[in-house]
């Protein structure tokens, strides 16, 4: 049980970045220093920055390094190149002896960042943990660590890291298509503001990150939506508006976003990536096959609206955190 409690923190802090490290899986990761004291929990944040394991080092050395000035210059560092060189250079032998849990092997190969168990070997690491071995060419992780004279143990939590995985697996072969929409206790899903801000922040992260987003053309006619990323500075996805009708006023915000395709096309048609749907039950029913995962956020309001989601189908629940006051669920059928 002992490996399996530090690998579930792995996973808890995984999840939260969940999709927002697209194209890249989430994953997450913990330390223990050589004494077993936890000094370390971190994710993997946005892709093309540190991967989870280094971002447990980042926080670890700024923990426990007495030295002030040292912490300093790594605090300083912007790239993940940097963080690696200033660790290896530095370490000084603090991570002697650790335990590092991963809820996925460690790359053997860098790419837009450098590879991840080289590091973690040069760093002193005794043992290292993951659940789900790399799906990539980057794999070889262990095998690497356990040449290097570091114990490894694979396949901890393996179903629970797996699912945690599956956009990423459903990705690297076709598009992967979350549905996601925001309700209150009564189930109410209209008439005003639902998402607490931090969950606005975050649907317009997951905006800025998808490759399509998809609505139907009563969401276009009725709610005239803007749908873009602006709360987090960034990229207004493409729109595509499912409708058999073309009648639109284009004067609908979301027409007039610059650096933006909006299509209108009578079926829904995406073959790759991460496609993002925001829409009602129509919608939804619709596209029920098409459909990998949903995303519910969850409100503990009771007031206001007349329309909910009618969806006859049980859902299997993913994974549950919080963000603000809001409930956030994931599933799938």
């Amino acid at each position: 049980m002992f490996d399996e409690f530090y690998m579930n923190l792995a996973l808890e802090k995984a999840w939260k970045y969940q999709l927002l490290t697209y194209p890249n899986p989430a994953v997450g990761a913990v330390l223990l220093d050589r004494y077993d004291r936890l000094v370390a929990v971190a994710a993997h944040e946005k892709a093309g920055e540190a991967h989870a394991e280094i971002n447990a080092f980042y926080d670890a050395f700024c923990e426990i390094c007495p030295d002030d000035l040292k912490v300093a210059k790594l605090r300083a560092l912007k790239t993940s190149a940097e963080i690696h060189d200033f660790l290896r250079r530095n370490h000084n032998g603090i991570f002697g002896g650790a335990t590092l849990f991963v809820t996925l092997e460690p790359c053997a190969i860098g790419g837009k960042t450098p590879a991840c168990a080289p590091l973690i070997a040069d760093l002193g690491v005794k043992k290292v943990v993951f659940g789900q071995g790399d799906p990539t060419k980057a794999a070889g992780g262990g095998a690497y660590l356990h040449e290097r004279g570091a114990s490894v143990v694979r396949g901890v939590l393996a179903k629970e890291c797996d699912a945690l995985l599956e956009p990423f697996r459903i990705w690297q072969k076709r598009a992967f298509v979350l549905f996601k929409w925001a309700q209150r206790l009564n189930a109410t899903i209209d008439a005003g503001k639902i998402s607490c801000d931090l969950a606005l922040d975050e649907t317009h992260k997951l905006r800025s990150l998808c490759d399509l987003l998809a609505i139907g053309g009563n969401t276009a006619r009725i709610d005239r939506p803007i749908l873009d990323a602006r709360r987090v500075n960034g990229r207004a996805p493409n729109v595509l508006i499912v409708s058999r009708r073309e009648d639109f006023d284009r004067s609908i915000p979301l027409f007039g976003v610059d650096n933006r395709n909006v299509r209108i096309a009578p079926s829904f048609e995406a073959d790759y990536g991460f496609v993002l749907i925001e829409g009602g039950s129509g919608l939804l029913n619709a596209l029920a096959d098409r459909i990998d995962w949903f995303l519910c956020y969850q409100s503990l309001a009771l007031s206001g609206g007349k329309q909910s989601i009618d969806f006859n189908r049980r859902l299997e629940l993913l994974h549950s955190d919080t963000i603000g006051d809001n409930l956030k669920l994931w599933l799938k059928t």
